[in-house]
């Protein structure tokens, strides 16, 4: 099930819903404050992350 997560609790590897599906975080850079991302995906442009979204995080297994 999915979360809806602020932009400081995104991690590389979760799966963010944008545009009707989830796109998966390859890597992220600060957007100037602690609660803005920039958010990068495989082939779509980057993203700023300025609000609380619904995200999936895959399952750990260490």
């Amino acid at each position: 099930m999915g979360h809806t997560r602020p932009p400081g609790d995104v991690r590389i590897g979760d799966f963010v819903y944008l545009d009707g599906e989830y796109q998966r975080v390859r890597d992220m850079r600060s957007a100037g404050t602690a609660a803005h991302r920039v958010l990068i995906f495989a082939g779509r442009e980057p993203w700023v992350m300025r609000e609380a979204r619904t995200t999936y995080r895959p399952i750990d297994r260490r």
